[in-house]
């Protein structure tokens, strides 16, 4: 099967939040297993994140694809965000107090 269908929204299913840069590799393998899948396309967007819809059947199986792949997936109400942002996010933090810190104690000595 492995394309778009509607019907699984009327089906025992389980949603998925994936972010943008996965979704080409994502659905790339999902087509692979023959996995059908439906997007929601009137989402509330969660950054830049796509909801699929996926039959329970299938969890097993796009656990191994997000696994494999190394796709950091959220559902509705367990966010996982992308460790390698995290990181990038927490070093600028870092760089930005470490500037703001060396500024002042250059400043102090004029104020002083």
């Amino acid at each position: 099967m492995g394309t778009d269908t509607f019907s699984i929204k009327y089906q025992e299913h389980f949603k998925l939040w994936v972010e943008l840069k996965d979704k080409i590799v994502f659905e790339s393998e999902l087509i692979k297993k023959d996995i059908p899948f439906h997007i929601d396309e009137n989402q509330s967007t969660i950054g830049s994140s796509i909801r699929y819809f996926l039959l329970d059947e299938h969890f097993s199986t796009v656990d191994l694809i997000l696994r494999n792949c190394g796709i950091a997936a959220s559902t509705d109400n367990i966010k996982v965000y992308d460790v390698d942002i995290e990181k990038k996010i927490q070093r600028i933090y870092w760089i930005v107090a470490i500037v703001i810190a060396v500024i002042f104690l250059l400043i102090m000595p004029f104020v002083i």
